[in-house]
C-alpha cells in the first residue's frame, strides 16, 4: 500500500508512516472513526459519537491481552483515544496472481469466524435454508435452534479481499491463502485461544459472547499474526440477557425498513455498491443508545472511565423502551 492515507474498508482509516515490502513490515496509524457499515454498504451517510474511540481502546486492550496469552499481533502502541500504532503487511490479491506460496509479509486473505452460539439474525441459518450448507460442514449433526449454545466453538471461514464476501471450505480457504497445514492448523488454534479469551473476559462483565471473527497476517518471518482487530462491538456479537449488544442493533433496525428489501434485491442485480439503493437515517433516540452501548461495554471491558457511561444494564433497558414505540 502506498505511502499516505488509505482507507480500509468503510470505518477505519490507514496513515502509512512506512510501505510494507516482501521482506520488512511497515508501520502505520489506525484511525477509528464514528462512521458505520451493515450489510457491505459501504460508509452509512450517518456517526455514533464516540463509537471509534470505544473501539480502539477495546482492541488495544485486547491486544495487549492476547499478547501475553502468546498469540502474537501487529499491535505496537496505543497513540490517542482512537488511534493505534501497528505493524503493517503487503495486501495481495489471489484473485489478480499476486499470492503465491513462498511469499511472506502478506494479509492472510481470509476471515475467520467462530461461533458459539447462533443467535437469531446469524447468516448460518440463511445459509442453511437455502442449501448452502449442512450441519455437518460445521461439525454439527442437527441445525440448532436460534440462540442455542453449542456444546464446542465451531469455525468458519470467507474471502476477505473480494468485493462481496463468501464463505467456502477450509480446504478452498487453504488454497486460497497458499497457507502450509502448518500453517492452516496454527491459524484455527489461534482462533479458538482468541475466542477463548473474549468468551471469558465477556462473561466478567455479564455479556454472552456469541460470534466474532478475526484476520491474520504472515509476518516477514512468515510466522501468523493476529492482525485488523478483534473482541469489540463491530468483530464481535455480544448479549446481555438474550438481547444484543454489538452492531447487530444496526443490523437489527436496518432489516426493519424499506432499504433492506431494496439493498437485498439490488445485490442480486449488481456487485456495483454504487448502484445500490441509499439508505434511510435512524432515529435519534437510537443513535443516542447506540453510542451508550458503545461507550459503556467500552469502560467495563477495559475498566477504566472514559465518558462516565451508564452502566449496561440501564443502557438496555433504555433500548427496551425503545422497541416498544
Amino acid at each position: 500500500m502506498p505511502k499516505g492515507v488509505g482507507v480500509m474498508g468503510s470505518v477505519k482509516n490507514l496513515n502509512v508512516m512506512k510501505e510494507a515490502s516482501g521482506s520488512e513490515m511497515g508501520l502505520g496509524v489506525f484511525e477509528f472513526t464514528d462512521d458505520y457499515s451493515v450489510f457491505d454498504y459501504g460508509k452509512m451517510p450517518e456517526t455514533i459519537p464516540h463509537k471509534g474511540e470505544a473501539l480502539c481502546r477495546m482492541a488495544a486492550y485486547n491486544f495487549v491481552e492476547l499478547e501475553k496469552k502468546g498469540v502474537k499481533s501487529h499491535f505496537r502502541k496505543l497513540v490517542s483515544g482512537n488511534k493505534m500504532e501497528v505493524n503493517l503487511v503487503r495486501v495481495l490479491y489471489p484473485q489478480k496472481g499476486e499470492l503465491n506460496a513462498d511469499d511472506v509479509n502478506y494479509l492472510v486473505p481470509l476471515e475467520v469466524i467462530f461461533r458459539n452460539s447462533l443467535p437469531e439474525g446469524s447468516s448460518v441459518f440463511k445459509r442453511f435454508e437455502s442449501g448452502q450448507l449442512r450441519p455437518a460442514d460445521l461439525g454439527l449433526k442437527n441445525i440448532p435452534k436460534p440462540g442455542e449454545k453449542l456444546k464446542n466453538p465451531i469455525l468458519d471461514v470467507s474471502t476477505k479481499l473480494e468485493p462481496i464476501d463468501r464463505y467456502m471450505d477450509w480446504k478452498e480457504a487453504q488454497a486460497l491463502a497458499r497457507l502450509s497445514a502448518l500453517q492452516l492448523r496454527g491459524l484455527k488454534e489461534k482462533t479458538l485461544a482468541i475466542n477463548d479469551f473474549i468468551t471469558k473476559h465477556a462473561e466478567k462483565i455479564g455479556l454472552e459472547h456469541a460470534d466474532g471473527k478475526v484476520e491474520f497476517g504472515i509476518d516477514a518471518k512468515g510466522k501468523l499474526i493476529l492482525v485488523d482487530v478483534c473482541g469489540t462491538l463491530d468483530e464481535n456479537r455480544l448479549l446481555y440477557n438474550g438481547f444484543p449488544i454489538s452492531k447487530q442493533v444496526l443490523r437489527d433496525y436496518y432489516k426493519t425498513t424499506s432499504w433492506y428489501k431494496e439493498l437485498e434485491e439490488a445485490k442480486k442485480q449488481t456487485t456495483n455498491k454504487q448502484d445500490w439503493p441509499a439508505p434511510h437515517k435512524m432515529p435519534k433516540e437510537l443513535k443516542e443508545i447506540i453510542s451508550n452501548m458503545y461507550t459503556s461495554v467500552c469502560e467495563a471491558w477495559t475498566n477504566e472511565k472514559r465518558w462516565n457511561s451508564p452502566r449496561i444494564s440501564d443502557v438496555i433497558a433504555g433500548y427496551k423502551k425503545f422497541l416498544k414505540k
